[in-house]
């Protein structure tokens, strides 16, 4: 049991490493953050102020080992964009995260399990059938699609529900089916099992 467990942590830590490394790599290979940052025309003193201010003059290996051994101290650096610190962002945002993945959890409980025993009673019925289809559409369809369409239908067509946002029930429906859709076809087929 042990030796499973230390295999597992080492398995965890490479994962973490890759990760780390690949979306480093990628954010640094896609553009130029300072030009982002300052934007387009400007004078070539101030890109470089910039890029010295926020470390971006180093090579690609210092950068990634400084940013090794702040997030290990627990600095998360500084958001580029609202230029705040990110674990402040994170923690200012992890309230509505909580909320929308306990919503979906509820979403996918509500809809799973009921549906899961409706088709283990209900074996070779109209019920049954339309139950596996929406398990099978469940488990391909993409929650981000989902998600798309039921802007698309929800929020600009018929206006029934805020497109964005946060603070109301309102704001959570889309998002939390969107999200619990997979987890309730899921459910759904253990229950039938």
């Amino acid at each position: 049991m042990q030796r499973y467990l230390l295999r597992r942590l080492g398995f965890s830590a490479i994962s973490l490493f890759l990760l780390s490394v690949s979306i480093f790599v990628v954010i640094r290979a896609t553009g130029d953050p300072v030009r982002l940052m300052i934007g387009p025309g400007s004078r070539p003193e101030d890109v470089e102020r910039v890029r010295t201010e926020w470390g971006l003059d180093r090579s690609w290996l210092e950068q990634y080992v400084s940013f090794v051994v702040n997030v290990a101290h627990g600095d998360f650096g500084t958001s580029f964009q609202y230029r705040l610190p990110v674990w402040d962002l994170y923690l200012e945002r992890l309230p509505y995260s909580v909320e929308l993945a306990s919503a979906g959890l509820l979403v996918s409980l509500l809809i799973g399990i009921p549906l899961g025993i409706v088709t283990a009673v209900k074996v070779d019925t109209i019920w049954d059938t339309v139950c596996k289809i929406m398990a099978m559409l469940g488990l391909s369809v993409p929650g981000f699609f989902v998600g798309l369409v039921m802007i698309i239908v929800f929020a600009v067509n018929l206006r029934w529900l805020p497109a964005s946002g946060s603070g109301t029930w309102a704001h959570l429906v889309m998002p939390s089916l969107a999200l619990g859709w997979y987890f309730a076809a899921s459910m759904l087929r253990l229950t039938r099992s």
